[in-house]
């Protein structure tokens, strides 16, 4: 049983997503409520928000007592029949996940789902609900996740893992992708441009433009995700219909609109699916366009390029989160502090925002400057009262009520500006072009990337050493997963699961070695080995400066870990806050982060598992091409 909900306020549901366990048991306790009639048989049509409001407003309206009067609020509910509750907060949206899983994967498909909720519409979630498109298409990337956290290890680990090819070959990709970010800058006039392909669910190359914001590892995993959903989505009617009869126990569905289509220009490999995402790997929140189409099967083209709303979509966003502060902190004890606090912020961000609308003039349209002018006297209005409250105390409910109404006005000049997918089209028939052009220029290889995907094993500069044979040097090493947390690239040796027998033992081990890890991560241990009937695990995480030498945290990270978020980068760098933590006074850049998972034969001595770990991250780079130095321990 499953089910995700979305709540904006009290009396509305923004979204909602459950499977039909959770449909027919939430409709047998409307029933016995009597908030369903008890002659209803439709199945299908599920539980309407109006029922589901009721079955959970008493929840929500403590969850928001405890959130703006405690500053204390709940983060999940076990109930005595086993079902799970969990919550999270994005911009003053209550995201709740209903189920009968354990409570950490729980709080981390909740965690995604704010995450593609951030991709697709910046700051304002209310979008799912106006735009029904941008609803359907996180349901199908909450399933497109849930799929490939189950069936990719990188995925799995959160980390980008790089199909390695020879020198040559590479010269010729990157060359293509270069040719391809120049065509689309001259065509679309945008020179911030992004060009880079998939094999499978593996990173062939990137290129980005000179003036273009690096995409961060996150941003990369994202448009992962929006490529295997965009492909997933091309099913047959006949397997959309026995999917929903029979087989899609183990994925969500939204009635009644199950499994989503995206309409292309054509059914043919010149399709190209076009969207607009917003990306933040750079720190800063960029609506970028991104078009999708197919060089060969399994070989994706990605091609993106910034539109010229960044700055504006940035100041949109720290506007925002300063309206949902406001309304927090009047509840508080130290509410005259907290909102001085807050004024500082919404101002910067007023002014970010209406900076950039003044410079980008030629960009605005009539109903842009109307929304610009109402900004103007809402704001003026705003700021006057919050400098009241701040000097009098006084003046809460006008506070309410204005910044009621310059969220409204915000929301307006979002959608009319960083969610504007009116240009969507322009880029098209230039994509279209591009895609024929890459697709020439990689005929001779694009069998060979396909066939390389599944056996990912030659990984680095000696193309004579396979991982395979690298393995032969660790007797009684299994598997190994080591992750460059600098880049978030990930080298491990490839999972055939297409054999039985790998699904049942191999997989399930390690998918069950990689959440125990996370689990004692969370409780700050950065070193465990442990052992079952069949194998011997290892994991381990430290630090290193920029020459490669080991250091040690400057402070312990085990209480202050608890409030980082989950192991990962989708749901907020992990990593990178644990550096932040671990080493307070440092310069991030000159401290790097690395993970090792090991599975060894059970018969393997706890010294021989430490032995091989050292020696394997030593020379990790044989398969890499990275020198790393280590003492694990």
């Amino acid at each position: 049983m499953r089910c995700i909900l979305i709540f904006y306020n009290l009396n509305d549901i923004l979204f909602s997503k459950y499977d039909k366990k959770f449909s027919k048991h939430f409709r047998k306790l409307a029933k016995n409520q009597g908030l369903l009639d008890e002659n209803s048989k439709n199945e299908q049509n599920g539980v309407s928000n109006n029922v589901l409001i009721q079955l959970f407003s008493p929840i929500v309206t403590s969850q928001q007592i405890m959130t703006s009067q405690f500053g204390n609020s709940y983060t999940s509910i076990q109930c005595f029949d086993g079902t799970n509750m969990v919550f999270d907060e994005y911009m003053g949206f209550l995201f709740v996940h209903i189920g009968l899983q354990e409570i950490a994967w729980m709080k981390r498909m909740l965690s995604v789902c704010i995450c593609l909720a951030q991709h697709l519409c910046g700051p304002d979630v209310t979008e799912l609900k106006t735009n029904s498109d941008r609803g359907e298409l996180l349901s199908h990337l909450i399933d497109t996740w849930h799929y490939l956290a189950d069936n990719d290890q990188a995925c799995l680990v959160e980390a980008v893992e790089q199909l390695s090819v020879n020198p040559e070959l590479n010269i010729t990709v990157i060359k293509a992708l270069r040719e391809a970010a120049n065509k689309m800058k001259s065509s679309v006039d945008h020179s911030k441009c992004h060009a880079l392909i998939f094999v499978e669910n593996k990173l062939l190359s990137l290129y980005s433009s000179r003036d273009a914001d690096d995409l961060g590892a996150a941003d990369i995993l994202f448009l992962n995700i929006l490529n295997e959903g965009y492909h997933r989505q091309h099913v047959t009617e006949a397997e959309a219909e026995s999917d929903l009869e029979g087989n899609s126990s183990e994925e969500f569905y939204s009635p009644p609109s199950s499994p989503v289509r995206i309409t292309t220009n054509s059914g043919n490999q010149d399709s190209v699916y076009s969207d607009l995402v917003i990306l933040s790997g750079n720190g800063n929140f960029s609506p970028h366009i991104v078009h999708m189409s197919t060089l060969s099967e399994g070989v994706s083209l990605l091609l993106l390029y910034q539109t010229s709303h960044e700055a504006l979509c940035t100041g949109l966003h720290d506007a925002f989160s300063a309206l949902v502060l406001i309304q927090n902190i009047q509840m508080s004890e130290n509410g005259e502090e907290g909102v001085r606090k807050v004024l500082e912020i919404l101002d910067g961000a007023m002014k970010r925002i209406f900076d950039t609308l003044k410079k980008n003039k030629s960009h605005n349209t009539p109903h842009v400057e109307t929304i610009t002018k109402q900004l103007h006297s809402k704001w003026d209005q705003l700021k006057k009262k919050l400098q009241e409250v701040v000097k009098e105390r006084e003046g809460s409910l006008e506070v309410d009520s204005l910044s009621t109404g310059l969220h409204v006005l915000l929301q307006s000049l979002l959608r009319l500006t960083c969610l504007d997918n009116t240009g969507l089209t322009r880029g098209e028939d230039a994509a279209e072009l591009v895609t024929h052009q890459v697709r020439a220029s990689l005929t001779d290889f694009t069998a060979f990337l396909k066939v390389k995907a599944i056996r990912n094993f030659t990984l680095g500069s000696r193309t004579s050493l396979t991982i395979n044979k690298y393995l032969e040097e660790f007797p009684g090493l299994v598997h190994f997963m080591y992750i460059d947390r600098a880049n978030h690239r990930v080298t491990a040796p490839s999972l055939d699961f297409s054999s039985e027998e790998t699904v049942n033992l191999t997989k399930r081990k390690i998918w069950s070695m990689v959440e125990l890890s996370r689990n004692h991560l969370q409780d700050g241990h950065m070193a465990v080995m442990w052992k079952d009937t069949t194998f011997n695990y290892a994991y381990y995480l430290w630090f290193e400066d920029n020459t490669g030498s080991p250091i040690k945290p400057k402070v312990c990270p085990t209480t202050t870990v608890k409030t980082l978020p989950v192991p990962g980068i989708m749901c907020g760098d992990f990593y990178r806050r644990l550096t932040e933590v671990c080493f307070p006074k440092s310069v991030a850049s000159k401290v790097r982060c690395y993970e090792l998972y090991c599975i060894h034969l059970g018969l393997a001595t706890s010294s021989c598992v430490l032995e091989h770990s050292r020696r394997l991250a030593a020379t990790i780079f044989e398969v890499t091409g990275q020198p790393n130095p280590l003492d694990i321990l």
